[in-house]
């Protein structure tokens, strides 16, 4: 083995290294959610973990684009695994055709992921993806989570024929629905967890009936 090798297998499995790179991610995370991609720099994501070398980011990810890709693959193995296990619960239940069920797995998820301040970090973080213009970033890794694919594809599938061909342009505003309802959730501290439960609960029947609304012909008119 050469020498070029084995340094690159220390790098590798250097712990301080994998903390450094999780510290980033999260402070990404956090950082784009609450103002959006294009207001922070490299360096104030470097600033917001203490490092002292101000390319600390290019270092582990490339680019900024590099890091968005790093916060999808940080959160989306244990997101896609949580909705596989409710949508084989779904289908073993005999609720596959059920659009409601099926945006509650697809829903559930994101209420259930928090990070360590309590907070549903990886929505917001979409949310920001979003204003900034740049949730089509999520296509970068759309092939190594099928399930969330497959998933909303079986929404698609049960919405009225008429508006099938705006089933993406839905997916859309209703996770912006499901993000906001988490935001306001964040926001109130007080709330236990039972109370958030039912809260976002709300917000799951909300975004099921407008996912699957059909303009009625006065609204078509105006």
């Amino acid at each position: 083995m050469t020498i070029a090798v084995i340094q690159t297998e220390r790098r590798r499995d250097d712990p301080r290294r994998a903390a450094t790179r999780s510290a980033l991610i999260e402070a990404a995370e956090r950082l784009f959610a609450e103002t959006g991609v294009e207001a922070v720099s490299t360096r104030q994501i470097g600033a917001a973990i203490g490092a002292l070398n101000t390319n600390v980011v290019a270092y582990h990810f490339g680019s900024k684009e590099g890091l968005i890709e790093a916060v999808f693959r940080h959160r989306l193995p244990a997101i896609d695994r949580r909705r596989s296990e409710l949508v084989r619960k779904l289908d073993a239940a005999g609720r596959s055709d059920n659009l409601s069920a099926l945006l509650r797995a697809f829903a559930l998820p994101l209420f259930e992921q928090t990070d360590s301040a309590g907070q549903h970090s990886y929505a917001r973080f979409l949310l920001g993806l979003e204003r900034s213009g740049m949730l089509a970033a999520r296509a970068l890794v759309r092939s190594d989570f099928p399930q969330t694919e497959g998933l909303t594809s079986r929404m698609a599938a049960l919405l009225p024929p008429e508006v099938r061909q705006t089933a993406n342009f839905r997916m859309r505003l209703i996770f912006a629905m499901l993000g906001s309802a988490l935001q306001v959730i964040d926001q109130e501290p007080e709330l236990s967890a039972d109370e958030a439960r039912q809260l976002f609960d709300h917000a799951i029947a909300m975004a099921a009936t407008a996912y699957s609304a059909l303009p009625t012909a006065e609204e078509s008119l105006l």
